[in-house]
């Protein structure tokens, strides 16, 4: 039983790894693709998305884990 509850977290955490990938891809993507089409010349939009993305990820994590914890 333990080691099946285990593999289930490793899954998770492998899934989570992957979004974050593709995630974060997109989002630099999306941010470049914004900051050409409004003209910047500084890559504004490049930084703040994927940034945002990681913040609020890490606060959903802290939050899910504290959740778990007190259970």
């Amino acid at each position: 039983m333990q080691n099946k509850t285990n593999q289930i977290q490793w899954g998770k955490f492998a899934g989570l790894a992957s979004q974050w990938a593709i995630a974060l891809t997109l989002f630099i993507f999306l941010g470049k693709y914004i900051d050409q089409k409004i003209g910047r010349v500084a890559p504004l939009f490049l930084w703040i998305l994927p940034s945002l993305f990681i913040v609020f990820s890490l606060f959903k994590i802290v939050r899910d884990t504290q959740l778990k914890s007190k259970k």
